[in-house]
């Protein structure tokens, strides 16, 4: 069987790396973050390159290699700059505003839903003016921890999944959503 060739990760120079039995820490001019790093590959750190190798020809392990490695990454990329994501609230009365650390959404319920913005995420809200759309909130989430950004992320996007025949809803500003044809166009048609 031929050899494996792994391919390594190079540290910045103004990131510091530490691996101090499986915890690994990962320090940047935007802070610092912590993994715990898989039993099933082993990680070295050579000067200003990290290696991730499995540590046996099992199939868990190439699966472990190549999810640690990518976790590695975006522990590196997160500490030098910042992941986001932006959610767009379309459909009439629906809004959001910040309260505190707080996120109020008005999304045609009774009462407002109010998600609390963990520790280490900023949000930014922005309202696009529309005629054909109404108005639309730009709500832009920021964080160091992919991972972290992405949960939040999906969080505010189940309170209300965008309805297929009006749009009505939270969706992610790069998510295209086929509008279906109501009963009435088909019954007609």
């Amino acid at each position: 069987m031929a050899k494996k060739r792994f391919r390594p990760i190079t540290i910045p120079k103004d990131v510091k790396v530490t691996l101090a039995d499986v915890h690994m820490k990962v320090q940047g001019p935007l802070g610092s973050l912590t993994m715990n790093v898989s039993t099933k590959v082993v990680v070295e750190i050579k000067e200003d390159v990290i290696f991730v190798k499995n540590r046996d020809e099992m199939k868990q392990s190439a699966a472990h290699q190549g999810t640690m490695r990518s976790r590695i990454m975006n522990l590196i990329n997160g500490v030098v700059k910042s992941f986001e994501k932006v959610l767009v609230i379309q459909g009439t009365g629906y809004r959001a505003q910040l309260t505190g650390t707080n996120l109020q959404l008005f999304l045609g319920y009774a009462k407002p839903k109010l998600v609390a913005l963990p520790k280490g995420i900023t949000c930014e809200l922005k309202v696009v003016k529309s005629a054909e759309k109404g108005d639309l909130t730009y709500i832009t989430l920021k964080g160091i921890d992919k991972q972290l950004v992405g949960n939040t992320a999906s969080q505010i996007k189940r309170l209300r999944i965008p309805d297929p025949y009006k749009h009505k809803g939270i969706r992610y500003a790069d998510e295209v959503i086929r509008k279906k044809v109501g009963k009435r166009a088909v019954v007609q048609a």
